[in-house]
């Protein structure tokens, strides 16, 4: 086998979410060290079909044309990875198909619970989550980067031998605790000994963002001086605003790293993480967080050392940002163990693990391990039905690399 070749295919590719964000670092780290990695998004290919989301202005579905994506990683791709179960994952685990290609599906993002929330209806969790077992179950591997995305993974009905654990890291050399700078609060008309507490992410429903509103409100009740930063945009921009809330718009390299720094806290409640970037760039800038107990991002935090994991009540996260708030002491003997806590997430570590996981399941591709097994409901498929779908996919599959080739 030559160099690999690896595609990692994304809906949000050109967004700036926590997929994007943390896909990209790893490309680049893996770019710098030489390897053959892209990173392919709508705008790469040319569209046929694309849609705003009802719920979500701000994201645009785009199916992209399938010849040009199958041509695309027939020449680029000997291992394809698809990060969302959207219009590209589905196109992209369809080409892969059709080329014969090993086939790895990382689970980033809660759908089925971000549909609920964002609707509002919570029935639309049942009705989403059968459509992403079954997106996952096509995959050869399934990729978790936490325990919670393991274990929702299993819910879905994905046999454990079928998914890997994937190390996930971050900047380490740009999320420092020496970029603190109380002076950069001014420029937010924030004094430079007000108690700061900062939350990083999208402004949107699934992040739990009631939750913060209403322990914001009891915090600024007892500590008029405080203030809290928001960094980050969505359709809820302004679900946070209030007394003593200061918006800054989306912050991204060093001006933001400075701000995980500056502040004193760092006030998560986003309970769908299935990793939790911001969490361990928080840590890493030597920042006590306080997050929520559900999801994964209470996974990078060791309670009562590195930060407080607190229940699901609002009341519950006003103290703890509290009681930091009043403890500068323990606030930088929690901060300094964070950062210790953390290196263990360094993002060349990841990228390395990453690519030695890469060519161990390629091997066991070569080798005829890792060979795709069908759901249950279509082994039980009466046998001419199924007979006659495989012919349609293998004449189809068999015109498009003649296509491809010639």
């Amino acid at each position: 086998m030559g160099k690999l070749r690896i595609a990692i295919i994304s809906d949000t590719k050109d967004q700036i979410d926590g997929i994007a964000i943390g896909l990209g670092r790893l490309v680049a780290a893996a770019q710098r060290a030489g390897h053959e990695v892209q990173l392919i998004g709508p705008a790469d290919l040319p569209t046929a079909m694309s849609a705003s989301l009802p719920f979500y202005p701000q994201y645009t579905w785009c199916l992209p044309e399938l010849p040009a994506l199958t041509t695309l990683l027939s020449r680029t791709a000997d291992l394809v990875q698809v990060a969302t179960p959207g219009p590209m994952g589905i196109a992209g685990l369809i080409a892969a198909r059709m080329l014969g290609l090993p086939v790895l599906a990382q689970y980033h993002t809660e759908v089925p619970d971000y549909a609920a929330r964002m609707t509002r209806l919570p029935f639309v969790k049942r009705l989403v989550s059968p459509y992403v077992g079954w997106f996952y179950r096509q995959a050869n591997v399934c990729l978790a980067p936490s325990q919670a995305t393991t274990d929702r993974l299993l819910e879905l009905g994905i046999p454990s031998a079928q998914i890997q654990r994937v190390q996930r890291g971050v900047d380490l050399a740009l999320f420092d605790p020496a970029r603190r700078d109380r002076g950069l609060l001014a420029q937010y008309g924030i004094a430079a000994d007000a108690p700061v507490a900062l939350y990083v992410g999208r402004l949107s429903r699934e992040k739990n963002l009631r939750v913060l509103r209403s322990a914001w409100q009891q915090i600024y009740a007892a500590n008029p001086l405080a203030r809290l930063v928001v960094v980050g945009d969505g359709p809820q921009a302004s679900a946070l605003d209030g007394a003593g809330v200061v918006r800054t718009g989306v912050l991204q390299g060093e001006p933001l790293a400075a701000m995980f720094a500056t502040a004193d806290v760092f006030a998560f409640p986003s309970e769908t993480e299935t990793f939790g970037n911001v969490v361990v760039e928080a840590a890493a800038s030597g920042l006590p967080v306080v997050v929520a107990a559900k999801g994964a991002a209470h996974e990078h935090v060791i309670h009562g050392e590195t930060g407080l994991i607190y229940g699901d009540r609002a009341s519950s996260l006003a103290r703890d940002v509290l009681l930091l708030f009043a403890d500068p002491q323990r606030r930088a003997r929690l901060g300094r163990a964070a950062r210790e806590h953390v290196l263990a997430y360094d993002l060349e570590r990841a990228m390395i693990a990453t690519w030695e996981m890469y060519g161990e399941l390629q091997r066991s591709f070569e080798r005829g391990a890792l060979v795709h097994v069908p759901h249950p409901a279509w082994r039980e498929q009466p046998t001419p039905r199924r007979h006659r779908v495989r012919q349609r996919v293998s004449r189809a599959a068999a015109r498009l690399r003649s296509s491809v080739s010639s």
